[in-house]
């Protein structure tokens, strides 16, 4: 080996201990840094009842406060659960007991309280609200600085606060509602004869048909409750163009489907949460579901285990055993379908008179 070669040879290995230590170091110092996990699969915010921050428009929740709780859940990828608490020192007393990880309020307010030692410093929004947690709660403070600091110059940040604070939404903007659509009166009526609560039935068709009593699927579903008329027609109603009619050959089928879908032991919130998931891919899909499910060594009776096995249905090694009957089945629409109904119910609860 020639000195020149050499030289090259003790460069190179020089430089790649050079790069190797550069590695080290970025890898030592992400470590450092990096937050702690997030643990909590929910994330429990309480609020006030104050304009603007959480309401009801055209039927659907939007908000200021609800925007931002929304898009800081969906990047530590958490749910969220939000509950409307009018008196301050009450929200207070929820995050000091843990019944609440984030207590929002003005900034003023949070002054006030700021001064026990178990709260932290508040975390000023734009429009002067705060957002206040545990101060032992090292791992969320973090994330939520992390999460702020990205938040505040993004182009959704401008959006929501030019959307909610400069525009007419603001002027709708009501802390209860008596009423979400035209046919409040006749959900009310066929939610009774069912047996639920009227704002499920109304989450239900506003998922469906957003209220449009003429609204017609490719598939042919039909109204508000968005019924094929062949199902309708075999539950005894010929003609479901009337807004009422289309109710009533709805609820027709949704106490078929709670008839014939055999559950024991099981919550009522469990049972609907399987009858809207058959109301939207058919009740055999969700008994092969079932099937599935209990051949895997899950509970059939429970949605949130057989919802576990639903994406594995769309491969060829699951679909094609003795087990599932009905041959592939893809369960995104499904799934999704119960989530944003049940989501969009649990904002109803929050913010539309029983």
């Amino acid at each position: 080996m020639t000195s020149y070669q050499k030289y090259l040879f003790w460069f190179g290995v020089l430089f790649l201990a050079f790069l190797f230590s550069l590695i080290l170091s970025e890898v030592g110092q992400r470590n450092h840094y990096a937050p702690e996990p997030f643990v909590k699969d929910t994330l429990y915010c309480v609020i006030g009842d104050n304009r603007g921050d959480y309401f009801i428009y055209r039927a659907e929740p939007v908000g200021y406060q609800l925007e931002m709780i929304r898009n800081f859940a969906n990047v530590q990828g958490a749910k969220y659960k939000i509950e409307i608490v009018p008196d301050l020192s009450e929200r207070v007393q929820k995050l000091l007991a843990d019944k609440a990880d984030i207590m929002i309020c003005n900034n003023e307010e949070s002054a006030v309280y700021l001064q026990n030692d178990t709260l932290t410093d508040a975390f000023i929004l734009r429009d002067s609200s705060a957002w206040v947690v545990k101060s032992e709660n090292t791992a969320l403070i973090i994330r939520l600085n992390q999460w702020l600091a990205n938040y505040k110059v993004s182009n959704d940040y401008r959006f929501h606060h030019q959307y909610y604070f400069q525009s007419l939404i603001m002027i709708r903007a009501k802390s209860h509602y008596l009423s979400l659509s035209p046919y409040d009166d006749l959900i009310k009526k066929y939610a009774h004869k069912l047996g639920w609560d009227w704002r499920l039935l109304a989450a239900l068709i506003c998922q469906e048909s957003r209220f449009n009593p003429e609204v017609e699927s490719n598939r042919g579903a039909y109204g508000l409750m968005q019924i094929l008329p062949s199902t309708a027609e075999s539950l005894g109603f010929p003609n479901i163009e009337e807004p009422e009619t289309n109710i009533a050959a709805g609820i027709k089928y949704l106490q078929f489907l709670e008839k014939n879908i055999k559950l024991e032991d099981t919550s009522k919130v469990n049972q609907q949460k399987f009858i809207l998931a058959a109301y939207n891919a058919g009740i055999g899909r969700i008994e092969d579901c079932r099937a599935f499910a209990d051949s895997q060594g899950l509970n059939s009776d429970n949605w949130d285990e057989v919802a576990s096995v639903i994406p594995l249905m769309r491969h060829e090694i699951h679909y094609n055993s003795e087990t599932i009957q009905r041959g592939r089945f893809k369960g995104t629409e499904t799934l999704n379908f119960v989530v944003e109904v049940w989501d969009r119910y649990e904002h109803y609860l929050n913010l539309v008179a029983e």
